[in-house]
């Protein structure tokens, strides 16, 4: 009996803290490239777009970030014994999250084409959004708006993952020697917002359920 209660403890908070991290951290990581490109073709100064200096010194922190939603995906899978398929609705997307990010951390870290991994980012969107509209529709949260506003907008940051990775990737093909055209910035700015509306949304709703775990620990 005492095995059995200690074998699942829900860390539904912390991991939605999680997933709002690793989006304020792209937007951390692309923002200081955008301030790489605006110091170069606006400000006109000597400064060079290091698009692959943001990335590298990015990878470790999103390394860690990688090892631990795997790591609790699969457990919060397996272990799982409370009532309905909360495990599903958020630990499968969960896990999508992980193994992008660690597809990400390994195209940086051998200079790969990012393009793959937002290919993968984009079918992973549409899933994600699917997920979102059949918890909504089934009613599996006391907030529903909150969950299908979650969803959705990871899965189009998921979405405009993929061009905004092929962009990356143009730009570094050629040698940061002109600026994009204002019609490919779009789509990064696109990417941005969804993903910042999603890691906010991640961090409202878990905060929100701090005093409730706090209160009654499954």
């Amino acid at each position: 009996m005492y095995s059995k209660a200690m074998g699942f403890v829900d860390e539904l908070a912390l991991e939605l803290f999680v997933v709002a991290f690793v989006g304020f951290l792209m937007d951390y990581v692309i923002l200081g490239m955008y301030k790489d490109y605006r110091a170069r073709y606006i400000s006109k100064s000597n400064s060079k777009v290091s698009i692959e200096s943001r990335l590298g010194d990015s990878i470790f922190m999103f390394a860690a970030l990688a090892l631990f939603i795997l790591v609790m995906g699969f457990y919060g899978e397996m272990t799982w014994n409370l009532p309905g398929a909360y495990d599903l609705l958020f630990y499968d997307p969960f896990i999508l999250l992980g193994i992008i990010l660690l597809g990400f951390v390994l195209s940086v870290k051998y200079k790969q084409k990012l393009q793959y991994v937002g290919l993968v980012a984009l079918f992973a969107g549409l899933v994600l959004i699917e997920y979102g509209v059949a918890g909504y529709n089934l009613g599996y949260t006391s907030a529903p708006l909150d969950l299908l506003g979650l969803y959705v907008s990871f899965g189009l940051a998921g979405i405009f993952a993929y061009p905004t990775a092929l962009i990356l990737d143009k730009y570094k093909e050629n040698g940061s020697n002109k600026p994009l055209s204002n019609k490919w910035l779009i789509w990064i700015v696109l990417f941005i917002i969804f993903i910042t509306i999603g890691a906010v949304l991640a961090a409202f709703t878990g905060a929100a359920a701090i005093p409730s775990h706090l209160a009654a620990p499954p």
